[in-house]
């Protein structure tokens, strides 16, 4: 969302007008989850997609066709039938809202607020005030202020008695930390960026960790030694993955992960290689409830056994992580809507 923001405010400056179509609620098997969006620009070209298909295509064409200033909030009703006959396989609803935004000073100054608060470790949040027509009355940032708001992963309507609330919340995507950036990180790290996580890769090799090998990375670091390569602040939205070239890197790794608030410790490697290390952790010190965090060997049991296989096994059990932790913000937009 950050980059669409991003690319909404360079159309902007230039002073064109620009349809932002975001998904605000979703039920049921739906191309793409509350939280998705997309800019639509002047000339009909995009940034960012809200799962493609026939309802992206309709709100690609009702953008191109809104006039500058408006908005609208049109809905999807995904059942068997109504999904067939837009071309699609899946059944459920969708709300969109299609906000056409002005090159205003005003406008301009949003936006370039939402940027600044992605980078801020303050949590905020994108508040757009709606009219029971969908009419957008006030687009604002603001504080998340309460313990709800500060819990927020994913958007969620608040109906109001003349309308509703969208808010999305400002928050920097889950990290991928790549510790290791041999074959299987390469492989891994494009479809991790592909999927909304933000990639770090980091290895002692110049050879390995460079952006010809990573062009998707946020950050790329060649660190002095791999047994002092995390910092002790990640938290419950770092993911760290170890892919490192050897057993004892690999312990040095781990040991350091542990030792962190992360919210996914995962390592690669057979029985074999994972019975050694966490032998020599115990030794170390560790618990056995310290080493029940690790997922290893890495990744859903899928038979994988290509670099490109493993890395879709990873990316797999990433993405069902990720999607546990969001169901109960999921839970806290149901009740909302009632």
């Amino acid at each position: 969302m950050r980059d669409v923001f991003a690319a909404i405010l360079i159309r902007l400056e230039q002073g064109q007008p620009v349809v932002r179509v975001s998904v605000m609620k979703s039920a049921g098997s739906t191309p793409r989850a509350a939280g998705a969006t997309m800019a639509v620009f002047k000339d009909g070209s995009m940034k960012g997609t809200i799962g493609g298909g026939s309802v992206e295509n309709e709100s690609h064409i009702a953008a191109k066709l809104m006039k500058p200033g408006t908005s609208e909030i049109r809905t999807f009703d995904l059942t068997a039938n109504d999904a067939a006959s837009l071309g699609m396989v899946c059944g459920g609803n969708m709300t969109v809202l299609l906000d056409s935004l002005l090159p205003s000073k005003e406008t301009i100054n949003l936006v370039q607020e939402v940027i600044k608060r992605y980078r801020s470790s303050d949590k905020h949040q994108l508040t757009t005030t709606l009219a029971a027509n969908g009419e957008v009355l006030r687009r604002e940032v603001q504080p998340a202020d309460n313990d709800t708001l500060k819990s927020l992963h994913a958007p969620v309507v608040f109906p109001t008695d003349d309308g509703s609330l969208f808010v999305e919340p400002l928050i920097i995507p889950k990290t991928i930390h790549f510790i290791g950036a041999g074959h299987v990180a390469q492989a891994t790290a494009p479809l991790a960026a592909s999927t909304g996580f933000r990639v770090k890769v980091v290895d002692d090799r110049t050879d390995f960790a460079n952006a010809d090998r990573f062009p998707n990375a946020a950050e790329i670091t060649v660190a002095d030694s791999l047994k002092e390569c995390l910092p002790e602040s990640l938290g419950p939205e770092d993911y760290v993955v170890i892919m490192t070239r050897g057993h004892l890197h690999d312990k040095d790794v781990l040991a350091q992960a542990l030792k962190t608030s992360a919210g996914y410790v995962g390592m690669i490697g057979s029985t074999k290689k994972k019975k050694a290390v966490y032998e020599s952790l115990l030794c170390d010190g560790f618990r056995p409830q310290d080493l029940d965090r690790v997922h290893c060997p890495i990744g859903l049991s899928i038979g994988a056994d290509t670099p490109e296989e493993i890395a879709i096994s990873i990316m797999a059990e990433l993405i069902s992580i990720r999607k546990e932790n969001r169901s109960s913000f999921k839970q806290v937009s149901q009740v909302m809507d009632k």
